[in-house]
């Protein structure tokens, strides 16, 4: 099943992150979110009815409520836009790891400006040590990104163009990468 990006507003219309149209549905069918619209074509089905799908959601919370500070591998992937920090190398999921640019024995910490996306070969040159002593130059510097940046980076690909008009309005920028890769 083909899933379509719903652009997702918190309490004060400020654009906070993209759920997948079915998430949204489910949302809306349990009262948990209000639709603001929907997409003009697609639609979700069972064996007796036919509903809209939601393109444009608000949840009844704050932003800062929503907000993780804490880094995953898999965020900091879709953060990095799957690209090798160091020879700029587009990785699949399996190919991926997460460098420290400060390693863990020397005090390190697991913060998003400390993490980035590696390919196998450039963690191993770069082993137990910090870029510069490895002679190994950043291609981008890390930064912790805000949700709604991650879920643009993860969704790129399926983004359409009653989204892109979506998003627009909101102000939410499509065309640029956090990572160009």
């Amino acid at each position: 099943m083909v899933l379509h990006p719903v652009l997702v507003l918190d309490k004060a219309y400020s654009p906070t992150t993209i759920f997948s149209h079915k998430k949204a549905f489910l949302l809306d069918y349990l009262g948990r979110c209000e639709v603001l619209q929907y997409y003009e074509r697609v639609v979700i089905t069972s064996p007796t009815s036919e509903f809209r799908a939601p393109l444009l959601i608000r949840l009844p919370i704050l932003m800062r409520n929503w907000e993780s500070s804490f880094p995953t591998r898999r965020a900091v992937f879709i953060r990095d836009n799957f690209t090798c920090a160091y020879c700029g190398k587009v990785l699949k999921d399996g190919e991926a790891t997460v460098d420290h640019i400060v390693p863990k024995s020397r005090g390190g910490k697991w913060q998003w400006e400390n993490l980035i996306t590696c390919c196998k070969g450039c963690n191993q040159r770069k082993g137990n040590r910090t870029p510069e002593e490895a002679q190994m130059e950043l291609l981008f510097k890390p930064k912790k990104p805000s949700p709604l940046q991650v879920a643009v980076n993860y969704w790129r690909r399926k983004i359409n163009g009653e989204f892109k008009e979506v998003a627009k309005m909101f102000g939410v920028n499509l065309s640029t990468p956090l990572v160009k890769g």
